[in-house]
């Protein structure tokens, strides 16, 4: 069986591709930190414990897998936009070199990241709305460092693909995910979680998404 590499399992987007991992019948290898209270529980889990900022773990966590996926993200105390970041702000950043080199080091080609509808070139295709929370308040620290993970993986020689959903909800119910390649396509403003982890295993052997940046939402 396929070993996929899970960084941010414990997270609510990790959480679901975790689930879809298990779904397409690969073993997800998670790497999760000792205190998280999130820690995947199904018995099919591989489980290290660990931060992403450290390069050994991040190394012992992909030996032998075939694939990366990452659904780290920047957290704060709530949802409110001003609330405080807990995160270190150069989480992403670190935590990619570290995901980058590691696989360099182990020969492993195919990652893909949740990134954000906003960052890079998408900026221009966003409502005031959208730009008012990346420009004036703490929901820009993680949109920094999408932006800076996304520059990481464009400059590697690896398969990536950094996927950028707008705003996201805990829906259970499915929806056709509509695809915007380079503002191909209008959007809608959500996407559950769920959605987005099973496109993240839909194109994860698809080509025609290596070295892409595809923003999705509901249909």
């Amino acid at each position: 069986m396929r070993k996929i590499a899970v960084f941010g399992a414990s997270g609510r987007t990790g959480r679901y591709l975790v689930e879809e991992v298990i779904a397409q019948g690969y073993i997800p290898v998670c790497l999760v930190r000792e205190e998280s209270t999130n820690k995947p529980i199904q018995t099919e889990v591989v489980t290290h414990l660990g931060s992403p900022m450290n390069y050994g773990a991040v190394l012992e966590t992909i030996e032998g897998c075939d694939a990366v996926l990452c659904a780290l993200n920047i957290a704060r105390k709530s949802d409110f936009p001003w609330s405080t970041v807990t995160s270190p702000p150069n989480l992403l950043e670190e935590s990619m070199k570290n995901i980058v080199n590691a696989m360099k080091e182990k020969g492993i080609k195919r990652v893909i990241t949740v990134s954000a509808w906003g960052v890079g070139d998408s900026y221009k295709e966003v409502n005031w709305m959208f730009r008012f929370l990346i420009n004036k308040t703490n929901v820009g620290v993680a949109y920094k460092g999408h932006e800076d993970q996304e520059r990481i993986l464009r400059n590697s020689s690896l398969n990536w693909t950094a996927v950028r959903p707008v705003g996201l909800n805990n829906d259970t119910k499915h929806h056709p995910t509509r695809i915007s390649q380079n503002g191909s396509k209008k959007l809608r403003m959500m996407i559950s979680r769920q959605n987005v982890a099973k496109f993240m295993l839909e194109i994860l052997d698809d080509e025609k998404y290596y070295q892409t940046n595809p923003s999705i939402s509901n249909e």
